[in-house]
């Protein structure tokens, strides 16, 4: 192979080195020889370096001559002896380059040159390519660094120097995009200059905002051409395995070239010797690389198109026939696939399946190739149909795969022919949230009695988690123990996800043991199993339960032990959004809400990438987190993008939160109206008072502060009934005790919760409870001390809003606890207002009243109108016109320089919840964050 250079005039990065030219060049000016030894691969910039001293004597007026390299023995001594000579009138710098192809007579001869130019004014610069495929210029620069030499060994660009080097070609600093492109060069200044000339030249880079940014990711003429130089003179079967391989990928292994080239491995031992002296391949890990990904790439691109396709095609079909990945045959035969293949359309069709348990996102991509190739009038445009949607749900794109369906199925055709795909439909609207519509494809499918085998089994499956989904669990539950009860081989996922409904069904009639046990046995038969992606997680579901009895540590076991963890099958897409959704439930009830945040807005992120659930379970916890921290408006618009019910499941829990948002803002007339189903239910359904401790007594409260007592002993006779049948359940009894304590005014029931709840929010609830009911019996100091109790509790639980009242209950009965820190502010300006002042200011900004800004705080009419006199002397404004405007302005700045997750301000839709008399239990009519 032949040299390359960079023809380049910039040269970046090779500051040291050319204060070594610089020296050298001092050095013969002052009569004294010398020698410079450069080395360097192909591209480095050696060429330049030796272009760059030129021009450095030529100015510090040193006579430069290049040496004939092409010359040996006694012509080139007598040529070099007439350069002494020359040298005695002007100091002589002497170039020589390429030494790697000098041939033995010139490096024979190169040895000499310290004895025989040794006492002129003569400097000498060698250059040579490395590795030497010969040798024998390794030998030469070894003599001559043992004659005292300096020796100069070139490296790739750092990459502020690549960056540099960018900038000087482009015009203008590299954009992310161009520096991603570029890394494919490693350095190589050569390969880097090529690349952004090469883009510039092709209008492949434009100048936005300042920076260079790439607008194409092909390569460009120069890197072929550079490529083309870096391997002149290489042997044509070196090339023919480096396009051959280049198929394969950046790395691959000998043993598959040779069976691509139809050659046993031991022929291409030549080849390969010859890339890797070329620097064009290397080894790693028992494979040939390329060493640039640019080169890599030239070779792949430069295939001509069907000649690429008709390799990947081979490959693809090699790497099926041996077994081997199907992954990654499927990459190659989609890249082989062309229309009418019908035999490469078929091993497409055999290799999404394949992948499909494993790597579905490449099982969509396959299954989609290989119904976009397909013909409308094809008999297998509806399997393939079938198959692209069932991937797609796989992959977790739900929405996609709801379309593909939907638009198949507008066309009139036998029941029969559409059952698999009408299947995959259901199992698609049912991944997107959607129960009632996948009940309805479901149950089309199994109506039709020609169904049968895995088709009825997947339909069987679908309806009976839509039955669940839209909580008709009497039916959903028959369904179960039907299919439980069938004699005979049962699919696995159909028998696991048949126990986890029963389970669920067990959970809501009030029988948890019997759940956990049920459950308990779906997760042992599911290890080491796959689960689909539209069916029900046993580990997740018992994950869930054990965080509803706040069973925290049990609950993280359990989903460690889950096959999900591998994340390499259809898990990921039930796991990605339920598995972080858990871990933002166990944050809320430690109290550890930024962690509750970003957990739930994981979830969201998950889901909103792949379009196949709307995150409501998420968004309750976002809206949690909002009321407990007293910024109601931020609640109701997490609760409002979760959609409306005929969108989506939104489930007891979410329920509940959203009508603790509207008792905080609307009052408890307006929550208990939204849930009355959780009340008139209570005796069937226990879902609603299992999905947090302190929802049963939150809805005893909410039921007495309207006088409906009927409600209020429906759900407390509920909640005893099962704790009754659950002795075990700690969670349950101490819920109950709560729940009941309040409802019947006992004391020691409330004691009990107050001290054994199972999160600190829960405890400071029944405390706050507890000191109602001390005030009510005369017991003033032990009230005081309960309160006490409460306010720590909802301090340690992040509950800022639930702080405020309890403050506001302790003023009233004559203790004032300090809250204000001593912190460094400005005396003016934003920064100077407290904690307070702000939360006060963003509250009137919005329009409410005083009245309605104290009601909220929990504080007088009066303090709020102090506080708004120093927020006005601090700001240095006099009306609540100026204030707003200011508060405007600082709203978007702190938005524009804080994430997503920073609390919005505080403040209400509508007026407060009307609060009872001082001291009294009905004093608690507010919202309780779950």
């Amino acid at each position: 192979m032949a040299a390359g250079g960079c023809p380049s005039p910039v040269i970046r990065g090779r500051e040291k080195e050319l204060d070594t030219v610089r020296e050298l060049v001092r050095r013969v000016k002052r009569g004294r020889s010398g020698g410079l030894l450069i080395e360097g691969e192909c591209g480095l910039g050696k060429s330049l370096l030796l272009g760059q001293a030129a021009r450095i004597a030529s100015e510090g007026h040193v006579q430069v001559t290049e040496g004939p390299v092409e010359r040996a023995g006694d012509e080139a001594a007598i040529w070099w002896d007439g350069l002494g000579k020359r040298s005695e009138q002007t100091p002589l710098l002497i170039s020589m380059d390429d030494l790697q192809w000098a041939g033995q007579a010139a490096w024979q001869a190169l040895t000499t040159l310290p004895d025989r130019l040794g006492r002129y004014p003569v400097a000498w610069m060698l250059a040579r390519r490395v590795p030497d495929q010969d040798g024998g210029s390794d030998w030469l620069f070894e003599r001559l660094e043992e004659r005292g030499a300096t020796r100069l060994r070139l490296g790739p660009l750092a990459s502020s120097a690549a960056a540099d080097l960018i900038t000087d070609v482009a015009g203008a600093a590299p954009g992310p995009g161009l520096l991603d492109l570029a890394r494919g060069a490693a350095g190589n200044p050569f390969l880097l200059h090529e690349l952004v000339a090469g883009l510039v030249e092709e209008s492949g880079v434009a100048i936005r905002d300042g920076q260079a940014v790439a607008l194409r990711t092909p390569m460009p003429r120069r890197i072929h051409a550079a490529v083309r130089h870096m391997m002149h003179g290489a042997a044509r079967a070196t090339w023919h395995l480096l396009e051959t391989a280049a198929v394969l990928g950046r790395s691959f292994r000998v043993r598959d070239a040779a069976v691509m080239l139809g050659t046993p491995p031991a022929s291409l031992l030549p080849c390969v010797e010859e890339a890797i002296a070329g620097r064009v391949l290397d080894t790693a890990d028992g494979a040939l690389v390329f060493r640039h990904e640019l080169i890599w790439r030239a070779f792949a691109e430069g295939l001509p198109q069907p000649m690429a396709q008709a390799l990947h095609r081979q490959f693809g079909e090699i790497l099926l026939a041996r077994g081997g990945s199907p992954a990654s045959a499927g990459a190659h035969l989609l890249s082989g696939a062309g229309e009418e293949d019908t035999a490469v359309l078929a091993e497409l069709d055999r290799a999404a399946a394949e992948v499909l348990p494993t790597v579905p996102q490449v099982a969509a991509d396959l299954a989609n190739r290989a119904l976009a190739l397909t013909q409308p009038t094809d008999p297998e445009i509806l399997p393939r149909t079938a198959a692209a949607t069932e991937a797609l749900t796989a992959a977790g794109q739900p929405g996609r795969a709801t379309r593909l369906a939907r638009s198949t199925l507008a066309v009139p055709m036998p029941a029969g022919a559409s059952a698999r795909l009408r299947c995959a439909l259901s199992s698609a609207v049912l991944l997107n949230g959607q129960a009632p519509q996948a009940l309805v494809e479901a149950s089309k499918v199994l109506s039709e009695p020609r169904v049968a085998g895995a088709t009825r089994d997947d339909a069987k499956t679908v309806r009976l988690q839509a039955l669940a989904g839209v909580q008709d669990y009497h039916r959903a539950g028959e369904l179960a123990a039907a299919i439980l009860a069938e004699p005979g081989e049962q699919r696995c996922e159909m028998v696991t996800t048949a126990m986890v409904v029963l389970a669920g069904v067990m959970w809501d009639a009030g029988r948890l043991s019997e759940a956990m046990e049920v459950s308990a046995n779906a997760v042992r038969l599911a290890t080491g199993q796959p689960t689909g992606a539209w069916r029900l997680h046993p580990h997740l579901f018992l994950a869930a339960r054990l965080v509803d009895l706040r069973r925290f540590d049990e609950a993280r076991a359990v989903m460690r032990s889950a096959p999900g963890r591998r994340l390499d099958a259809l898990e990921p897409i039930q796991w990605s959004v339920t598995a972080p959704m858990l871990d933002a439930r166990i944050a809320l009830a430690a109290g550890r809400l930024d962690d509750a945040v970003r957990h739930a807005q994981d979830t969201l992120a998950t889901a909103a990438e792949q379009s196949r659930c709307t995150g409501a379970a998420a968004r309750a916890v976002l809206a949690a987190v909002a009321l407990r921290r007293g910024d109601l408006k931020a609640a109701r618009e997490h609760l409002d993008g979760a959609g409306t019910p005929e969108q989506t499941s939104m489930g007891p829990w979410h329920s509940m939160v959203a009508a603790q948002v509207t008792e905080a803002a609307d009052g408890p007339q307006a929550a208990l109206t939204m849930v009355t189903a959780a009340y008139d239910e209570a005796g069937r359904h226990r879902f609603p008072l299992l999905c947090e401790p302190a929802l049963p007594s939150w809805l005893v409260r909410t039921a007495l502060a309207v006088g409906d007592h009927d409600r209020a002993e429906a759900v407390g006779a509920a909640a005893a009934q099962v704790a009754g049948g659950n002795p075990g359940l700690a969670a349950v009894t101490i819920s109950a005790a709560h729940a009941c304590g309040l409802l019947e005014r006992d004391r020691g029931r409330l004691e009990l919760a107050a001290e054994e709840h199972l999160d600190q929010w829960a405890r400071a609830s029944a405390a706050e409870d507890l000191a109602g009911l001390e005030l009510e019996t005369g017991l003033r100091p032990r009230a005081i001390s309960r309160l006490d109790q409460a306010l720590k509790d909802y301090q340690a639980a992040g509950a800022v809003r639930d702080v405020a009242r309890v403050r506001r209950r302790l003023r009233r009965l004559g203790v004032r606890r300090g809250h204000w820190r001593a912190e460094d502010r400005p005396v003016s300006g934003w920064g100077s207002l407290t904690a307070t002042e702000q939360a006060v200011c963003d509250l009137i900004s919005q329009g409410l009243t005083n009245q309605q800004a104290a009601d909220l705080k929990f504080i007088s009419v009066h303090t709020i109108a102090f506080h708004l006199r120093q927020v006005f002397r601090k700001l240095g404004v006099s009306s609540r016109v100026e204030m707003t405007r200011l508060a405007v302005e600082q709203a978007r700045t702190a938005t524009a320089a804080k994430p997503a997750t920073a609390a919005k301000p505080a403040t209400a839709k509508r007026g407060p919840a009307a609060a009872g008399r001082d001291g009294s239990v009905n004093d608690r009519t507010h919202s309780y964050s779950v």
